[in-house]
């Protein structure tokens, strides 16, 4: 017999080993993963499988099963957990938890439970039912045990954070509040379990903390404290430190030399909740933080023609500059908004769409909200800058926190009918204080046309233009309007006849949007100066 084909019976003997059963009796034992990576998962689908007598929940009648069976060797607490591998809902797989034997088993858990954990006795076998929506769902399914408790989980041995950089966090630490307790000290829960950190700032300064999950789904709370165990405070908020505490992101206002300690707190959670947490100097206040220092949008014919990056991270609301947003805030907006500000000039066809969408690496922001004006900033001076609201709405707005163009739910909104070369002011922040992140981007998708133009007797020269630019038609032309690329008009002259010559040396070199019109026609076409 060739290695080739010896290597081929051992793997289909392994498989036929490990693989699931139909029925409790015989269910394959599955092995136990040393994390919650998974290492040992079990993975397979339900083809050629039925559902078991055992599975009696209501509304899963053409749901399938099958078994594995655990047995600990160590009396603790573990986790079970299933995922869906290839269905698009999550909630396609399900699992059972039994006690006793096959023909005699006692459910652990509810109908509808992808995680169960639970302390679990050495010796003792435990049936694990897998279920699925359709025979060809492929799973993952895996047993771990939660770590020991964490050596943190009191103030009185907080866990030392280093300082690392902004968007690096080089010095990440990583933490859990697996098996951790809960502390009568934490404001941010009455019951739940959390783990400390301590941290000496360099500098008198903002700081920031952060939290990201690395196993589970439960949020995750943070709480800044001065003082010492037992008699810790936590730093109030205020309009003048802005302190939003039990956020997965926290800012303080920091005292250099002064220790403070940090408590991180998750919900309860069937699986072990990891996380990694990060201490920062917050960066400076964006440039585009002041409604004075708008950054400009160049107008292009897609979203991504001329798409930027933005944030709002460490940006302020000057009330001192407008009135507070007409929409998508909260009653504190005053302290907790951040809003940044941009500027669009309205190109030669009168509409255009400004447009937020979500970037990718961004994980604090997932909501923005906009408003536009014209005029010139201060309380009084911003005029509100209208759109129509989209079907089946009626009626106008300036401000918009809801879906309208774009991804959902980020804010855009479409202008139509607007006048050409106007500066329009954007306005835009995170709804519920978020903050962070996004790509904006103005855009015209309206293609340069002929509306009713009879293009066989109109004609422009030369293109490129060196001082003169020649334009005819067998009609009287009206208006001639020269853009340039950013829309903004150069160039208006009234005229009066079929031949029109138009002056355009003291334009600089470069492309250009030319707009004629006569009576009710209209047309653009694209010119290059010399």
């Amino acid at each position: 017999m060739t290695k080739k084909l010896l290597l081929i019976l051992a793997i289909a003997f392994s498989f036929a080993l490990n693989a699931q059963t139909d029925e409790a009796i015989g269910a394959t034992p599955t092995l136990l993963s040393q994390t919650y990576n998974c290492e040992n998962a079990e993975t397979g689908d339900f083809q050629g499988f039925t559902k078991s007598t055992e599975f009696t929940c209501f509304g899963y009648d053409n749901w399938v099963d099958s078994w594995y069976a655990f047995t600990p060797i160590e009396t603790k607490k573990y986790s079970i957990e299933i995922e869906s591998l290839n269905a698009s809902s999550l909630n396609s797989v399900r699992i059972g938890i039994f006690t006793g034997t096959p023909g005699n088993l006692t459910s652990q858990t509810g109908c509808a439970t992808r995680y169960f954990s639970g302390n679990l006795n050495s010796g003792q076998t435990y049936y694990i039912n897998v279920r699925g929506a359709s025979a060809n769902i492929q799973y993952r399914m895996c047993v771990y045990a939660f770590p020991d408790p964490p050596i943190n989980d009191e103030p009185d041995n907080a866990e030392a954070l280093t300082e690392s950089t902004f968007e690096v966090c080089e010095n990440t630490t990583v933490g859990y509040t697996a098996n951790a307790s809960y502390t009568y000290e934490t404001i941010c829960s009455n019951s739940n379990p959390d783990v400390w950190y301590t941290f000496t700032p360099t500098e008198t300064t903002e700081y920031s903390f952060r939290a990201d999950l690395i196993n589970g789904t439960t949020p995750l709370y943070i709480g800044v404290y001065t003082g010492t165990p037992g008699y810790l405070n936590a730093i109030a908020e205020s309009p003048t430190s802005p302190t939003l505490q039990c956020e997965d992101i926290v800012l303080a206002d920091l005292t250099a030399g002064t220790t403070y300690y940090i408590s991180v707190t998750s919900s309860e959670s069937s699986q072990a909740i990891y996380f990694e947490l990060c201490t920062y100097k917050s960066p400076p206040a964006p440039s585009n933080d002041d409604c004075n220092n708008p950054t400009p949008l160049t107008v292009g014919q897609d979203f991504e023609d001329n798409a930027i990056t933005a944030t709002t991270t460490s940006a302020s609301v000057n009330s001192g500059n407008s009135n507070f947003p007409d929409c998508g805030t909260l009653s504190d907006f005053g302290i907790y908004g951040r809003d940044v500000w941009f500027s669009v000039v309205v190109p030669a066809s009168g509409s255009f769409t400004v447009e937020t969408r979500a970037e990718s690496t961004e994980t604090n922001l997932s909501d923005t909200a906009m408003e536009t004006y014209t005029g010139s900033c201060g309380t009084s001076t911003l005029i509100p800058y209208y759109y129509d609201l989209p079907a089946p709405n009626n009626g106008t707005a300036y401000c918009n926190n809801q879906f309208v163009i774009g991804g959902n739910p980020y804010a855009g909104i479409l202008f139509t009918n607007k006048t050409p070369g106007e500066t329009v002011i954007v306005r835009v922040w995170g709804w519920a204080y978020q903050f962070g992140k996004f790509r904006i981007s103005a855009y015209d998708s309206t293609p340069l046309s002929v509306d009713d133009f009879d293009l066989n007797n109109f004609s422009y020269y030369p293109n490129p233009v060196n001082d003169v630019l020649n334009i005819k038609y067998n009609k009287n032309i009206n208006n001639i309007t020269v853009h340039d690329i950013l829309g903004k008009a150069i160039i208006r002259k009234d005229t009066s006849g079929k031949l029109v010559s138009l002056n355009l040396l003291d334009l600089e070199s470069g492309i250009y949007i030319v707009t004629v019109k006569s009576g009710n026609e209209t047309t653009n076409f694209k010119i290059i100066r010399k």
